[in-house]
């Protein structure tokens, strides 16, 4: 059945209810434009045509031709049928909407470290005047767990000066794990000494420690009472900047 069979079925249907595209809209809801586009030949949703079926009391089916008395099926007019029904399924789905993802809960899988407004020197030493925090920097909580960090010991600053280059370049941001009761050699720390902030790396020496630089340009210096430990470096971030 093509469309032209269809809309002339509706057509009869109308008639035997003594109706019209008209009344028949407006009683059940419908557009009259869904009744008119028919009967100009346009082709309705199928969601739309069983809508209108319903209400003539006409039925609506989709399938291969039935069997009428004992005529054999012609299978060139089954491939047709089933080629038109795949067409209208792809076009169904393309109109379809697509389905909205799922939110994913991501609250409880990071950490918020602060970051503190404060330089740490790598090189003569950045004077701290205020150590206010100026935002936070979220960390996977799995991530800290196989590092062994503990979420409230954590503070984040940024890097100022050449001396730890090439490890540490100016403007990196740090992670600190400030648990230091146990220092490890050749690991990087930040140090206050006075009133500045330093970020070194620390050597053993025998039973004493030393303030090295990675850039070799840098001296060696003791640490010494006058040092206080404060945090050890455990995670760098760095904005790539242009080539000049």
């Amino acid at each position: 059945m093509d469309l032209q069979d269809v809309a002339n079925e509706i057509k009869a249907a109308l008639h035997r209810q003594n109706s019209n595209p008209t009344r028949f809209a407006r009683e059940n809801g419908f557009s009259v434009n869904s009744i008119r586009y028919i009967f100009e030949g346009r082709s309705p949703s199928a969601k739309r045509l069983q809508e209108i079926c319903k209400a003539l009391g006409l039925e609506f089916y989709v399938g291969i031709p039935r069997m009428v008395g004992g005529t054999q099926l012609n299978m060139n007019q089954i491939a047709t049928q089933l080629d038109r029904l795949a067409s209208e399924a792809r076009r169904m789905a393309d109109s379809a909407p697509a389905p909205a993802a799922a939110p994913v809960e991501t609250s409880g899988l990071y950490a918020s470290a602060p970051r503190y407004e404060v330089l740490a020197a790598a090189g003569a030493g950045a004077e701290v005047e205020d150590e206010v925090v100026t935002g936070h920097l979220g960390f996977n909580r799995k991530w800290l767990r196989d590092q062994r960090l503990s979420e409230d010991k954590l503070a984040v600053i940024e890097v100022h000066g050449d001396s730890m280059e090439p490890t540490l370049h100016d403007q990196d941001i740090v992670l600190l794990d400030l648990q230091t009761s146990i220092l490890r050699d050749g690991r990087i720390y930040t140090l206050r000494r006075d009133n500045e902030l330093l970020v070194k790396r620390l050597r053993r020496q025998g039973e004493n420690w030393l303030i090295v630089s990675d850039n070799l340009l840098y001296p060696v210096e003791p640490l010494d009472e006058s040092v206080t430990v404060l945090g050890r470096v455990v995670w760098l971030g760095r904005t790539l900047r242009d080539s000049v």
